[in-house]
């Protein structure tokens, strides 16, 4: 009597526990056995697509049977042979290896004959016929989704702070995640600032409570669909190109730009960048240089008979070494003098709101030209489509012309942007980084690590020297030292100076400056200027 294997697939495991077609299938393979005096030795259910034969049933099957050549299997039978494959390549290697072990493979619905060689030509058509469809459908699928996304709809898994929604409509979308969306809205803004690479980023975003893998994090912020766009892909003669998004954007297209010029390189970064430690006792590390070297200092505990004991040591055999706990306490006790006098920070909110004013005027205008530009260009492509359908413009050089528009398009919507994204309530703003200038001791004893070497990536640019009695920098951030140089010209004295005893003079500045705060570079300047011209 003839023994036989009875496998039964169908393609997904939604299939296999609320469908009907394992069930029917197994029915249909029992009767016909039965009819033929054939012994169901096994039956085999899976829940995988055929494209392959990695399939956790199959594998185990075939590792049966070649580790067990005895077991006088004659058949592996199924419905049809699409229920077998649906890649001929592979199908046909794998009827060639069962034929060796002694095992025909037969659909019961499309039986076929293999000794007989014309009968190799209906199992190519039953092979080929369910590959093509698969080829067909998701082509089809391909298509459609590539439609949605030029039409601006998310059509995949939602990312990361973002959740998958249906509207009333029917129609599926992504909305902005409560809890998840303030979190990446934070990491773009903490990015495009420059003050930590995107590893330490990451670091900290996780803390933060965000659940994300580290590649992931990074696919994450080079993707446009937080600021509203969707990339459409390069297919065929179609180049690739940003569409925009029906969904609401996390984050403006202005910061995106400013993240992925920074991720690039393209950005100089105006700050100090050291690495986040882990240790409270040793916030300065990173930021403080060897006065023998000039190489950063590194931080370590020493365990003493009870306690551990911290100190910045240079790792070179020049061997400067001092007490952790020494010079956090100088530091604090120097950042605790840079406090200005309450009349002197009036003046300097009265001569930021003013030029504020103006460079608003001159952005208004700036804006308005702009969207002039942006219309002539509209109105440019407007007249060569009318040109092409009359017949008096060639479509390649149409397509050409509306390349080109595109682009022009694209760059200044990009200008457009940046002008609507620095639209902030600057009294609040000033008040709150003004006061925060006059408490900068309390804040930074308050502060958490990350708060304070975020504060002292911003107002130290550049690192910090301790000599054994006291800390120095080569300057402070010009935001704030400009207030300090206003501050003691006011008291009459000719030269400005600070408790940090800058070793370059503050006159010369460095290029690449940026002000901690989101004030205009223009407007630091000319407030500078001003101030220096007054005096």
């Amino acid at each position: 009597m003839l023994r036989a294997i009875l496998y039964v697939r169908v393609s997904t495991d939604e299939q296999a526990e609320k469908g009907y077609s394992q069930r029917d299938q197994e029915e249909r393979l029992r009767n016909w056995c039965r009819i033929n005096q054939i012994e169901v030795v096994d039956v085999l259910f899976e829940d995988h697509s055929a494209k392959t034969f990695l399939r956790p049933q199959w594998q185990s099957l075939l590792n049966r049977l070649k580790t067990n050549k005895r077991s006088n299997i004659d058949h592996i039978l199924f419905t049809k042979w699409d229920r077998f494959s649906r890649n001929a390549g592979d199908a046909y290697q794998m009827i060639s290896l069962l034929r060796k072990l002694g095992i025909d493979p037969q659909a019961i619905e499309q039986p076929l004959d293999l000794r007989v060689p014309e009968n190799k030509m209906m199992l190519a058509f039953y092979l080929a016929a369910p590959e093509v469809e698969n080829d067909r459908r998701a082509l089809n699928v391909f298509h459609g989704m590539r439609r949605a996304k030029k039409e601006g709809r998310w059509v995949a898994t939602a990312p990361i702070g973002y959740r998958n929604v249906t509207t009333p409509d029917g129609r599926k979308t992504i909305v902005p995640d409560e809890i998840k969306a303030p979190l990446i809205r934070w990491v773009f803004e903490e990015l495009a600032i420059g003050r930590f690479n995107s590893e330490q980023v990451w670091k900290m975003a996780v803390k933060r409570g965000l659940k994300c893998s580290k590649n992931n994090f990074w696919l994450a912020i080079r993707n446009p669909v937080y600021c509203g766009k969707i990339l459409i892909p390069k297919f065929e003669n179609e180049k690739a190109y940003l569409a925009q998004g029906l969904h609401e954007p996390i984050i403006t297209t202005t910061t995106f730009d400013r993240v992925q010029d920074v991720l690039s390189g393209r950005k100089r970064n105006p700050f100090n960048k050291p690495k986040i430690v882990s240790k409270d006792e040793l916030p300065l590390r990173g930021f403080l240089i060897c006065p023998e070297c000039n190489r950063k200092l590194s931080g370590s505990a020493s365990k003493g008979k009870k306690y551990y004991y911290h100190y910045y040591h240079c790792k070179t055999p020049c061997g400067v070494r001092y007490k952790a706990e020494e010079v956090n306490e100088k530091f604090k006790a120097q950042l605790g003098k840079l406090i200005p006098r309450p009349g002197r920070m009036k003046i300097y909110s009265e001569l930021v709101l003013a030029r504020f004013k103006e460079e608003a005027q001159r952005r208004n205008k700036n804006r308005r030209d702009l969207l002039e530009e942006l219309d002539k260009i509209n109105t440019r492509m407007q007249n060569a489509r009318i040109k092409m359908v009359d017949g008096f413009l060639s479509p390649e050089d149409f397509q050409q012309i509306k390349e080109t528009c595109l682009k022009q398009a694209s760059e200044l919507e990009k200008k457009l942007d940046s002008f609507s994204s620095d639209q902030v309530e600057i009294t609040h703003l000033l008040k709150k980084t003004l006061t925060g200038l006059e408490h900068l001791s309390t804040i930074y004893e308050s502060g958490t690590l990350e708060e304070k070497r975020q504060l002292l990536g911003s107002i130290f640019p550049e690192n910090l020297i301790f000599d054994g009695i006291e800390v120095r920098t080569p300057r402070l951030n010009e935001g704030v030292d400009l207030i300090y140089q206003i501050s003691s010209k006011l008291q009459g004295k000719k030269n400005g100076t600070n408790p940090f005893k800058l070793d370059l003079s503050p006159v010369v500045r460095p290029k690449g400056f940026e002000p901690l705060s989101v004030v205009p570079e223009t407007t630091i300047l000319s407030i500078e200027l001003r101030a220096r011209t007054s005096a």
